[in-house]
């Protein structure tokens, strides 16, 4: 064989095996997070404790996810839950803003007040009839401004319990 045939063999097999490699790490990690994320949702479904620290965080930040982008730990009975790790870009909560979220989350009220904030806000009953009027009519501007300002509304006042069982 030609050393030039030779090295261009060794070079696609040297590829082959590095593209191999970065594949089966890239499925290590993704096997690892979703190990992960299981194990938060099932000390979430079991403990109320995490439950609640959950729900606080999702009221501090709607956008997070246990497991993904915080872990919690709760190591013994006696021991509150707490976050062991935050690995979200966003800014981790203060202790004080969990214990307020806490105290919020305890209130048994706590889905009356966001339902009533976010109805509220959103465009009244008259303009989502008109908007779905007009959409099947065909123009369906209208109608996209108000679903827009309805998703705005959601995002403000999310319901605290999405994500936390």
């Amino acid at each position: 064989m030609d050393n030039g045939v030779m090295i261009i063999i060794i070079v696609v097999l040297g590829a082959v095996c590095g593209w191999t490699y970065i594949l089966w790490k890239n499925t290590q990690r993704m096997n690892d997070t979703i190990n992960q994320t299981a194990r938060q949702h099932d000390l979430v479904r079991h403990d109320e404790r995490a439950r609640m620290l959950c729900r606080a965080i999702r009221i501090l930040n709607p956008n997070v996810t246990p497991g993904i982008d915080y872990v919690i730990r709760h190591d013994s009975p006696e021991q509150e839950p707490y976050i062991a790790e935050w690995t979200s870009n966003v800014a981790r909560p203060t202790e004080e803003e969990i214990r307020s979220a806490l105290l919020e989350v305890s209130d048994v009220h706590h889905e009356d007040k966001y339902a009533s904030m976010r109805q509220a806000e959103y465009p009244s009953i008259e303009e989502q009839l008109y908007a779905a009027y007009l959409a099947r009519q065909g123009d369906n501007t209208k109608q996209l401004e108000v679903d827009e300002k309805i998703r705005l509304v959601k995002e403000e006042y999310p319901k605290a319990d999405d994500s936390c069982l």
